[in-house]
């Protein structure tokens, strides 16, 4: 289990730093526009939600290596972790919520060059949207 939860860190972590990354272009922009505003608060929410998933899903798989030699034992000690699916399910809300506003950040950056490039990224977005939650479902339950 601490293998799948430092692999979720992983992916939360990359995809927050290409939040964070396409935020520090945004704040060099010159001009100010509506645009330009929205694609920064969006960018800084899809930032925060995908950092908060990497720090708690790399705190929860350091705890369970600590914990590994605890593995194979059965009885009541299994049961003082069940907090650890409620966090995952938080968590994985957090990357959630975290995968749309950056998708919202792919769909916005267009508008910030012409309204055809716009349109266009506003459509590849919804077109990722889709295409992310047609795999999320089967993986959420």
């Amino acid at each position: 289990m601490a293998d799948l939860y430092g692999r979720l860190a992983g992916v939360s972590a990359i995809l927050a730093g290409f939040a964070i990354t396409f935020l520090a272009l945004l704040l060099s922009h010159r001009e100010h526009s509506r645009s330009l505003v929205a694609s920064m608060a969006v960018t800084i929410a899809a930032a925060a939600s995908l950092l908060i998933s990497a720090v708690g899903w790399t705190l929860i798989a350091a705890f369970l290596t600590q914990v590994g030699f605890l593995e194979g034992v059965s009885g009541p000690v299994v049961s003082e972790f069940d907090w650890i699916g409620g966090r995952h399910r938080m968590l994985s809300f957090a990357f959630i919520v975290g995968l749309l506003f950056l998708n919202g950040t792919l769909g916005l950056s267009g508008w910030l060059r012409s309204r055809w490039l716009g349109v266009f990224s506003t459509t590849c977005a919804v077109i990722v949207t889709v295409g992310i939650w047609s795999v999320l479902r089967h993986v959420m339950g």
